[in-house]
């Protein structure tokens, strides 16, 4: 499990197209999902007015379609989060890594789902959506569970939906997607193995300078695979491959309600 769960999924199948295939035609490459969702999040139209993607709002459509394309591209693990996480699971005990989000639940009940193997993964860790920073005394006890039953996390930092703070998350700062908020709770929390989903983005200076400093952190690329401007998007890949880090990224879909998405990434 743990050698699982810090593995680089792939760079060159999304930084330098088609290398992987050139090397090795026809080989489909195992993949790690390591963020994907096992519910109908709603109100999708603001992602659908900004890609070609199309939501499922039957359930069983959903998780049927989300299920063929984890098969169809060799994704051999999924940590999964959401309401249908463990029924994920139980359809594909295999594949899936079953997640508990963590944030604002009991300490005992994490402690205990953990402890017996229920969940593997705390995330998506959520606090930015309260407007809470990482730093904060009163996620620290999160961290120190995690921490102690060596328990990755997986913690939201970057983009949220457009206009966030207007559309049910109106304590939603972009400001607190800079990956230095983390620092205090790193140098607290040493052995904590912990990933910033979305990579942070924007704060591409900031996440070099974290990376450095903490040789324990890594990056998924969630949603800013998919939902930015593709230029964008290997412009800030390309930064962190550059400063060193290509080892640290890790493939994340954030897969809600557009299984389309677990396959945008890849370059043709």
């Amino acid at each position: 499990m743990n050698k699982i769960l810090f593995v680089t999924i792939l760079l060159t199948l999304t930084f330098i197209p088609g290398y992987g295939q050139k090397k090795n035609p026809g080989k489909k490459y195992p993949i790690i999902d390591m963020h994907l969702h096992a519910e109908w999040w709603g109100q999708p139209e603001i992602v659908e007015s900004m890609t070609k993607l199309k939501s499922y709002k039957d359930q069983k459509t959903l998780t049927d379609t989300t299920f063929r394309y984890l098969k169809k591209y060799n994704i051999v693990k999924a940590v999964t989060d959401g309401n249908l996480a463990l029924e994920y699971f139980k359809h594909e005990p295999e594949q899936i890594i079953p997640a508990r989000r963590g944030y604002t639940e009991s300490i005992d009940s994490l402690r205990k789902w953990f402890k017996n193997g229920t969940y593997k993964v705390m995330a998506e860790f959520m606090p930015q959506y309260d407007g809470v920073i990482p730093n904060d005394d009163q996620i620290d006890k999160y961290f120190s569970l995690a921490e102690e039953l060596d328990i990755p996390v997986g913690i939201h930092m970057g983009l949220g939906p457009p206009g966030a703070a207007y559309i049910g998350s109106p304590k939603y700062r972009m400001s607190h997607s800079n990956p230095l908020l983390l620092e205090d709770a790193l140098i607290k929390h040493p052995k904590l193995r912990i990933y910033i989903m979305h990579a942070g983005w924007p704060f591409i200076d900031e996440l070099i300078e974290l990376l450095y400093a903490h040789p324990q952190v890594y990056v998924d690329v969630a949603v800013i695979n998919w939902i930015l401007p593709k230029v964008e998007f290997h412009n800030y890949l390309k930064r962190i491959v550059e400063a060193g880090y290509g080892n640290r990224i890790m493939y994340g879909s954030d897969e809600m309600q557009w299984p389309q998405s677990i396959i945008t990434w890849n370059i043709n």
